[in-house]
């Protein structure tokens, strides 16, 4: 039982490196990104193919990629968010959700024609730790330090930099932020490339602890978005123990039913939770 909670903890610190770029995203541009999921499915793919040239370590090679998904941040903002900027809030909100999800779309079969069917796997060897007679794998275990690592650096990112400070601003009042020369544009397009590397090392941790298929990117974004919903809008704690959470409740689910219904607990308890919320807010 413990090693079932230990493994679930493992599991939420990667959907929680998920989540984080998810609410990023969305606390300072207000759009939910579709294909956050599909590029977090990307890494995973670029890690498998890398792995053929050389064995990188899943770690090192988050590093020769973060570059790679920045650049993709970069070019979705162009697609998803840029043309729809004159557009009223939920007019924009509507366009760009289309938009990104005719993008997740497209990815998928782009991953499928380069990946095909079979699940993408990217086992790095590591030795097992053994902690009071429990047996932890160390590739999970430092796979979530350096998820840990990657939200705190992201968190002192957005408080102690300049341009954190920008995109909190323009989160907070985009005309104020505009007013005392936040670009708004720069801004919201560095914030949608740092989520960008959020989802890519989140794909390449998944990837090193269990398979991924081609065509899950959509279901990593609902996983997310489930995530950020319990845990907040906009912030990044909150999605951060909500991953943990989910991690926590898919690693029981796994043990004590079947694996394969664990997708329908999680969007049940979504469920439950928005009605149970819902419900509160009319009281």
């Amino acid at each position: 039982m413990i090693q079932v909670l230990i493994s679930g903890l493992f599991l939420g610190g990667v959907y929680a490196l998920l989540a984080v770029g998810l609410s990023l995203a969305f606390g300072i541009m207000g759009v939910l990104n579709l294909a956050h999921g599909s590029l977090a499915v990307l890494g995973a793919i670029l890690y498998k193919k890398s792995l053929v040239l050389y064995p990188f370590s899943p770690w090192f090679f988050s590093v020769l990629a973060a570059p790679i998904f920045l650049c993709l941040g970069f070019i979705l903002h162009l697609t998803i968010v840029a043309p729809f900027r004159n557009l009223s809030l939920s007019a924009g909100v509507v366009a760009s959700l289309i938009a990104s999800l005719g993008v997740a779309l497209i990815l998928e079969d782009l991953f499928v024609w380069w990946q095909g069917w079979e699940p993408i796997s990217t086992y790095f060897s590591f030795p097992i730790f053994n902690l009071l007679g429990l047996k932890i794998p160390g590739l999970r275990a430092v796979l979530m330090g350096t998820a840990a690592i990657t939200i705190g650096l992201s968190t002192l990112f957005l408080k102690k930099t300049d341009r954190g400070r920008s995109m909190r601003a323009l989160a907070q009042d985009r005309e104020t932020a505009s007013l005392y020369g936040i670009h708004p544009g720069i801004t919201s397009m560095s914030a949608l490339g740092l989520a960008a590397i959020m989802a890519g090392l989140a794909g390449i941790f998944y990837s090193a602890l269990y398979p991924l298929g081609p065509r899950d990117g959509l279901d990593l974004t609902l996983k997310a978005l489930f995530i950020v919903v319990a845990g907040g809008m906009g912030n990044l704690r909150g999605p951060a123990l909500a991953g943990l959470l989910l991690g926590l409740i898919e690693s029981f689910a796994g043990f004590f039913f079947t694996y394969t219904s664990t997708d329908t607990m999680v969007y049940s308890l979504l469920v439950i939770y928005l009605v149970v919320k819902r419900g509160r807010r009319r009281q």
